[in-house]
């Protein structure tokens, strides 16, 4: 349900299913409503999206008509990319469909993924995962600074 002009789109979505021969279902915009109905009507298996998606998901369940047990029951594979993951969302996910958001980093110029929540390992919300194989990366702080507060300053 991501767009195909979009790297993540393209990488996780139209190229994983064409190497392992899935299905790709597709809605013309992303409504989380429309996007739980075909969920169920297609049986779908794996979801990837972007927070917001997720939260839209989550904000609809109990008001979309579908049986929210038997999605859970097929969905195996949940992936979120293109911003940071709220930790609750994370969570709350996790509880009504008990799988556990897989989480990246990357972008156009990574070939689109630097970092990945490794499968089958327990993953740590709020963590986009380790640098995938043969890559490299760090952080740093710029200097003098110790660190950014809660709010996102230098201190």
């Amino acid at each position: 349900m991501l767009p195909l002009f979009h790297s993540f789109g393209q990488t996780v979505i139209q190229n994983s299913a064409i190497a392992y021969g899935g299905t790709i279902v597709m809605l013309p915009r992303f409504e989380a409503t429309a996007a739980l109905q075909l969920m169920a009507k297609e049986n779908v298996t794996f979801f990837a999206g972007v927070p917001t998606m997720y939260w839209g998901l989550l904000a609809v369940l109990d008001d979309a008509g579908v049986d929210v047990a038997e999605i859970a029951a097929r969905v195996r594979v949940a992936v979120s990319g293109g911003a940071a993951l709220p930790v609750e969302v994370h969570k709350e996910f996790e509880r009504r469909f008990g799988v556990t958001i897989m989480e990246g980093y990357g972008l156009s110029e990574t070939s689109p993924v630097a970092s990945f929540s490794v499968f089958g390992e327990p993953v740590r919300p709020g963590s986009i995962g380790p640098a995938i194989p043969a890559s490299n990366s760090s952080s740093s702080t710029p200097p003098g600074c110790l660190g950014r507060d809660p709010r996102g300053r230098d201190r």
